[in-house]
């Protein structure tokens, strides 16, 4: 119900959610995982999405990734099949950037960037099959990770022009090890770099 008492949709759903949740919060003793609904749910998500999703629609392979990853860690990767598999590996394809890494969708008006490199190369490896795999231009992927780090410090942008911080090491470092990349040149000051970003508390911050 809403501050003025009027009902919204949003509302009944909360209220909805409250009561499902209501028996948890009592002492019921064990909360499990419906493993078939979340699976169903993970697969309705690689077709036709809702329209609150046009948020993300620079983030299209994280949708991927965050998908595909789902059914590896549940156990259930054989929920893909070979049509889907090979739909989501043609999908991150059309990604992939002419100048290498990905961007966050297939338009033409979007730039390569760290972050959906990192999803879309973690969505493929996990798929596994040669089709997917082979998806990945290693060489001009290469080129791109290279024009995304800054010499002088060892960090890495991303995107061009973009802010270095620890996410773009960690995305960089990531894809390069997963994709066989990771040699002296990408790695040289990386780590470094990430050590002065150690703060006096122990953590990491974002830079140096």
């Amino acid at each position: 119900m809403g501050t003025d008492g009027v009902h919204t949709s949003s509302s009944f759903e909360q209220r909805a959610v409250e009561d499902e949740c209501h028996p948890l919060l009592l002492g019921r003793p064990a909360c499990a995982l419906d493993a078939e609904k979340h699976v169903a749910y993970l697969l309705s998500g690689l077709e036709t999405l809702p329209a609150h999703f046009t948020s993300l629609e620079a983030s299209r392979p994280w949708l991927c990734y965050w998908i595909v990853h789902s059914l590896e860690v549940l156990g259930r990767r054989d929920a893909l099949t070979d049509e889907r598999r090979a739909d989501v590996a043609a999908f991150l394809a059309r990604c992939q950037a002419p100048t290498g890494g990905f961007c966050g969708g297939p338009h033409p008006g979007q730039a390569a960037h760290l972050a959906p490199t990192y999803a879309a190369v973690c969505a493929l490896v996990t798929i596994g099959t040669p089709e997917a795999l082979a998806a990945i231009d290693r060489p001009s992927l290469r080129s791109f990770l290279l024009r995304m780090k800054d010499t002088r410090t060892g960090a890495f942008r991303m995107h061009d022009d973009g802010e270095s911080d620890v996410r773009g090491s960690y995305c960089a470092l990531s894809v390069a090890a997963l994709c066989g990349l990771l040699d002296d040149e990408l790695a040289e000051g990386a780590a470094d770099w990430l050590c002065a970003c150690q703060t006096y508390e122990g953590g990491m911050g974002a830079t140096p």
